[in-house]
């Protein structure tokens, strides 16, 4: 996988996020970010990250969707 940042992750992210999106290619990012951001369980999808080798709770991704919340960002459906 190469990274890059052509997708960016809308908010404050924190360092698990950050380097996980950092990880993936440009593809791969932007379908994380449809995850992150849609209606996806967060057990679910971090099941999914943990299948590809990367270590995120559900709790980080909960946290991390409320804080995008917040912050009046993408709307989390």
């Amino acid at each position: 996988m190469e990274g890059g940042a052509s997708v960016t992750l809308p908010g404050a992210p924190g360092p698990t996020i950050t380097a996980i999106s950092e990880a993936l290619t440009d593809d791969a990012r932007a379908a994380f970010l449809d995850r992150l951001l849609g209606a996806m369980p967060a057990e679910r999808l971090a099941a999914i990250l943990r299948r590809h080798g990367f270590t995120v709770s559900a709790s980080t991704i909960r946290t991390y969707r409320r804080s995008v919340r917040r912050a009046g960002g993408d709307a989390l459906e």
